[in-house]
Formats: C-alpha cells, sequence, structure tokens
C-alpha cells in the first residue's frame, strides 16, 4: 500500500511538471497551439485511431495555416493509411516548413503505392531537396517493393556523390536497398563499402548481408576486419556458404561446392577467428554463421562454445545442435551438460529443442525439471516439448497433471479486453497531457524498470505516440508490468515481454523516429495486431520500418537490456519524477 500511495504522489508530480510547462507556451520561433489547434489535433487523433479517412476534414488541416497542424495531418494521413491520401499529400509536399514536408514523403511512403515511385524517385535525386525530405523519400522506396522502386535507389547510391553531405541519405537509401528479395546489381551498394563514415558503412554492410548474393562475399569478407564492430558484426553474419548447405549421408551438414572462383574454406576460417574478436556482437554473429558450415574445425568450435559463461555464446551454440545429428555421441553428452540445473535458465530452455531431436530420453528428463520451475517460459518449454515427444511425452505430461505440478490444459491465451471507445474529450485530453507539453519542449516523461539484471531508464516519445503513452503509463501505474517475463530473447537482437494478462491490442503510431538501437515497442505481427510486452531492440531493425511503433528509447541501462536472459522478469516500474 505504502509503494502504492508514494507511486501515485510521484504520477502526480510528473503530471503536475508537465502540465505546467504546457502552459508555459511553445519556444521561440514556434507559433503557439490554442484551443482551435488543440480541437484540430484531437480530431487527427480520433482519425488515427478509428483509421477513418475523412477527405474533407484532412483536406482542410492539411492546408491550415499552423505548420503543426499540417505536419499532423500528414502524419494522420500516413497512419490512416488510405491509399486516397496519397493525392493530398503530393499536392502539398512542396510546404515551405522543412518538417511538415519531410512529413508529407514519410507519409507518401507509409501507404506503400508503388504509383508514388517516380515522384519519391524525384524528391530523392533532386538537388534541391532538403536533406530530411530525400532521407524520408529513400526510406519510403524501400517500404514499396516493387522493382522500380529498387531501381530508384540503385540509380540514387550510383550517382549521389560520397559526401559528408549526402552520407545521411545514402545511408537510408542503402539500408532501404537491403530490404528487397535478392537479386540485382551490387556495384551501388558495394560503392560505398569505403565510406570514411562509419554510419555509412555498417549500413552498406548490412545491404550486402540481406542480398544473400555470393557475389557480395568478397566485399563482406573485407568488411569483416572494419575497425568498426558496427561493421564487422554486419559483415560476419553474412560469410554464409556460397550456396545453401545440404545434409550429408551421416546426418551432418555438408558444403555444397562454392560457385566457380568463391572458396568456400577461407570464410569458415574467417568466422572461427570471429568468435574471438574483441566485440560481442561479432563473436556472437560468427557462431550463427558456423552453423552453415560442417567441417571439423568449425563444429569444434561451436561445441566449445556451449560452455561458455556468455549466454549470447552458449545459447548461439545451443540453437545450432540439432543440426548434427550426424555427430550425436559428441553432441548429446555437451547439451545434457548445458542444461545442467546450475545452467542459465535460457540455455537449459534452449539446450531442450536439440535434445528433442537427439536424445528424447535426456529431453524428457530436462523437460521434467523445467515443467517443475517457477517460470512461465520455462513451464510452456517444457510442455511443448512433451507434445513434440509422443507417447512417453504425452505420459509424463499426465503424471505431472495429476500431480498438480501442470494444468490440466494449457493456460489459454487471455482473450483480449476491447479497446477504449473514446470520445471526443478523451482525445482533446490526451493532447492536452501529451501532445501540447512536448510540442512546448516540455522534458518528455521517463520510466524506471528493475530486473534482476540491473536497471533500465526509458525515456517516451509522448508527441509522436500519445495513444502509446498514455497505455504504458496505465500498465505502469496500475502494476500490471511487474512480473512479467521476457519470453523471446534473442542474442544481438532483441528483448521481448510475454503479453500482459488481459491487455488490449495497440494501434501503431508509426512515426519518423525510426527503428534504432535501443528502441522500445511492443510484440506485433502487422501494423495494428500488436499488444504489450514491450520489447527492446539491441541492434537497429532497418527491416522492419514502417510496421512497428517507436514507442521510446533506453536512455540509461543498454548494458542491462543486453544482459537480459529467457525468464527474467521485471521486478518493478515506477514512473521517474
Amino acid at each position: 500500500m505504502r509503494n502504492a500511495i508514494l507511486f501515485s504522489v510521484g504520477f502526480i508530480l510528473v503530471v503536475t511538471a508537465v502540465s505546467i510547462q504546457a502552459q508555459r507556451g511553445a519556444p521561440a520561433g514556434r507559433p503557439p497551439l490554442g484551443d482551435a489547434q488543440i480541437g484540430d489535433i484531437a480530431r487527427l487523433l480520433m482519425l488515427e485511431d478509428t483509421r477513418q479517412f475523412d477527405e474533407a476534414s484532412l483536406a482542410r488541416l492539411l492546408a491550415s495555416a499552423h505548420p503543426e497542424i499540417r505536419r499532423r495531418a500528414a502524419l494522420a494521413i500516413g497512419r490512416i493509411a488510405d491509399k486516397r491520401g496519397a493525392a493530398l499529400l503530393t499536392a502539398a509536399a512542396d510546404d515551405k516548413d522543412a518538417e511538415v514536408a519531410a512529413t508529407m514523403v514519410f507519409a507518401i511512403g507509409q501507404l506503400r503505392d508503388p504509383s508514388s515511385v517516380t515522384w519519391l524517385s524525384d524528391v530523392l535525386s533532386s538537388p534541391k531537396t532538403p536533406t530530411a525530405s530525400a532521407r524520408e523519400a529513400a526510406i519510403a522506396l524501400g517500404k514499396i517493393q516493387a522493382p522500380e522502386a529498387r531501381a530508384a535507389l540503385a540509380r540514387y547510391l550510383s550517382t549521389a556523390p560520397r559526401t559528408k553531405q549526402s552520407a545521411p541519405v545514402a545511408g537510408e537509401a542503402l539500408l532501404s536497398i537491403g530490404r528487397f528479395p535478392p537479386g540485382g546489381d551490387l556495384a551501388p551498394i558495394v560503392r560505398w563499402t569505403s565510406s570514411p563514415d562509419v554510419e555509412v558503412r555498417w549500413r552498406a554492410a548490412w545491404a550486402l548481408f540481406r542480398s544473400r548474393d555470393p557475389a557480395a562475399i568478397p566485399h563482406l569478407l573485407r568488411l569483416s576486419r572494419d575497425p568498426s564492430g558496427d561493421v564487422r558484426f554486419w559483415a560476419v553474419r553474412g560469410l554464409l556458404p556460397p550456396a545453401p548447405a545440404t545434409v550429408g549421408q551421416a546426418g551432418a551438414p555438408a558444403q555444397v561446392p562454392p560457385p566457380p572462383g568463391v572458396d568456400g574454406s577461407p570464410l569458415s576460417a574467417r568466422l572461427r577467428d570471429a568468435t574471438r574478436d574483441p566485440d560481442r556482437r561479432v563473436r556472437t554473429e560468427a557462431l550463427r554463421a558456423l552453423k552453415e558450415y560442417g567441417d571439423d574445425a568449425s563444429f569444434g568450435v561451436l561445441i566449445a562454445a556451449l560452455e561458455s559463461p556468455d549466454t549470447w555464446l552458449s545459447v548461439s551454440a545451443a540453437e545450432a545442435m540439432a543440426r548434427y545429428q550426424g555427430r550425436s555421441d559428441v553432441v548429446v553428452p555437451a547439451l545434457v551438460r548445458a542444461a545442467a540445473p546450475s545452467k542459465p535458465m535460457a540455455l537449459r530452455i534452449t539446450a531442450l529443442t536439440p535434445l528433442v531431436a537427439l536424445a528424447p530420453d535426456a529431453a524428457l528428463e530436462l523437460a521434467g525439471a523445467l515443467a517443475r520451475d517457477s517460470s512461465v517460459v520455462a513451464r510452456t518449454a517444457a510442455r511443448q516439448a512433451f507434445g513434440r515427444l509422443g507417447a512417453p511425452g504425452r505420459a509424463q505430461l499426465d503424471a505431472l497433471i495429476a500431480e498438480g505440478v501442470l494444468p490440466a490444459a494449457s493456460a489459454a491465451r487471455p482473450a483480449r479486453a476491447a479497446a477504449p471507445s473514446r470520445t471526443e474529450a478523451d482525445y482533446r485530453r490526451i493532447v492536452e497531457r501529451w501532445i501540447v507539453p512536448d510540442y512546448n519542449g516540455a522534458p518528455k516523461p521517463r520510466a524506471v524498470w528493475e530486473t534482476p539484471r540491473g536497471t533500465i531508464e526509458l525515456e517516451l516519445y509522448p508527441g509522436d505516440a500519445p495513444l502509446g503513452v498514455e497505455h504504458f503509463l496505465r500498465v505502469v501505474e496500475s502494476g500490471e508490468i511487474a512480473g512479467t517475463e521476457f519470453g523471446r530473447v534473442v542474442p544481438n537482437f532483441v528483448a521481448q515481454q510475454r503479453a500482459i494478462r488481459d491487455d488490449i491490442t495497440l494501434r501503431d503510431e508509426v512515426s519518423r523516429r525510426g527503428l534504432t538501437r535501443g528502441n522500445l515497442s511492443w510484440a506485433s505481427a502487422g501494423l495494428d495486431t500488436g499488444r504489450p510486452g514491450y520489447t527492446l531492440g539491441v541492434t537497429p531493425q532497418p527491416h522492419n520500418e514502417g510496421n512497428f511503433t517507436a514507442l521510446g528509447r533506453v536512455v540509461s541501462g543498454m548494458a542491462v537490456v543486453e544482459r537480459l536472459e529467457l525468464g527474467d522478469k521485471i521486478i518493478a516500474a515506477r514512473m521517474k519524477r
């Protein structure tokens, strides 16, 4: 009770501070938001939330004298994602306000309309285009999965001057061209691999790795020795066998003869060397790539990694073990050791899957132990393993149910609560509470999560995702987030909570923030399908741009995020004063 009272007092102080800031007015140079503008933004927020394309209202607000209303009208059109909005946006896209113009381009990208490619290509390539709009045009082309969109990006990357001024646009164009299916000329990408700008080089490495083209391998091999770990880990990730691996008669992966002129053995040798790289990310990605090789030396490195005290490495190695059926005499004892009670829960759970395939008796024993664990993640993994172990698995599951260790049936996923039905007054309240203070320059709200690995501090984006921020505060204030486990932790990628009980499906509020390292979002299978648990990005996720909400970012504790493991819980959560 005392903690609840202290939280409520702290929360009131946060809201009061925000309200005071809202009353101070807009910073110098920005026109203030009066009652009429607040009403306009509330109308736009309602249209976004309900996904209504009200052409008359949107056209009127897109022509507003107030730049923030025009910007938010463009943003709303992109979020509503009705292709009829393209005509409104392109007609107004030469807005004299740089932020408004860039948001217009962003919104066109969210519509994903191939008919916009020519217009976007012109925006991207014109020397008169402001940098912000050119960046958004490059990003938008990556969202439109049409051949002509890739061609436009390739033209730009082939001809743009390699200068400091062009680097921000070229970097986004590299990420966008990397989103396309394999195929196409790599020369426009390779041109940027020698850029002096590390931000450009890692993006070029990412685009080459995504191409899955054998012609990229010599360039990735060179980039795997780049001075920057940001470049090296993406390059190492792409050092896969030049052709898909097959399974030999003994059940072990066997390398396919590489294309003419490409020797696969230096690649596995480079990867083995990269497992000793000073950068943890490089070591992790090297192990992941090594599982595609069947030589004895690479197999030995993976087996040794099972003993690593670093779960990024041991878990990555364990994930590869099911491929080695022909070497089960070595793999099974190593997995059994990795699954010992003294080992990290993440490694034990990961070892269960290959044991099901390679050693069913050992898998039964491990599943039985995990079923008795207090972790929901561990018990869920055990139940799933029993289901894959045939009659012996069903018999052990029945025994555990009879004993009361597990429930009689797998707990059904909680029914999703109905999304709130908001009135016009509700939308206005949200605008006044979050959007106006953010526009006026108030400090962004911050939250603190306590975990077994340490403290994570998050900054929220109330102006960009007011509905998401409103919901985030609700689950923090109610205490519902406390005790939630991280049910998906992918080394060097993401840490994701299990669903918060009885939570609603959230409306995505995609913005120009982007999915950068440390991004806070929520689990989703596509736009407007997700609900919390929340996710923390360990790496940038350019392949997901336009499909997830940037709700906030980690401002302190990224090292803690990188130490999170399966089954770890949010012990406590609070808003920071």
